[in-house]
């Protein structure tokens, strides 16, 4: 049995392992996440609203030269026939967006599944709390009988 020494192992299980600097026993390795995308690849909104404003301050104003052929400016009036031009860097944000979720773990699971696991854990839950509540308890010292013989 050459398991990872703990606080509570004999002296002769914690003297074979390596120090660790510290008084506390390391916790177990957790799972790693991982790294989740910023929250601007999610918001469209204000690039959507952006685009919007300006196809409808197009109509409110009078037609300004333009400036390159094909490529209207990005703050200013946007007509109609540059609309899909300009769409199309919010279609790659969202496409990105989307990538991104499929990357995130579980993101196949169902609420059902999803549901068991928490079921299954809340269990769990309940019973490391009867079992630390039982360590609470203070220990009932059975009689011995050889004791009581002698007196």
């Amino acid at each position: 049995m050459s398991g990872p020494a703990t606080p509570h192992a004999p002296l002769s299980a914690r003297a074979s392992q390596p120090p660790t600097g510290s008084a506390t026993p390391a916790l177990p390795s957790q799972v790693t996440v991982p790294q989740l995308p910023p929250p601007s690849t999610f918001d469209v909104l204000p690039d959507l609203h952006r685009l919007l404003s300006r196809l409808i301050n197009t109509s409110a104003q009078p037609p300004a030269p333009t400036p390159t052929p094909g490529q209207p400016p990005a703050d200013g009036p946007l007509d109609v026939q540059h609309l899909g031009t300009a769409a199309a860097q919010l279609r790659r944000k969202i496409e990105k967006a989307k990538a991104a979720v499929r990357l995130l773990p579980d993101i196949d699971r169902t609420c059902e599944d999803q549901q068991e696991e928490i079921e299954y854990l809340e269990a769990r839950i309940g019973r490391l709390k009867a079992a630390l509540q039982g360590l609470g308890k203070p220990v009932v010292e059975a009689e011995d009988p050889d004791q009581s013989m002698t007196g």
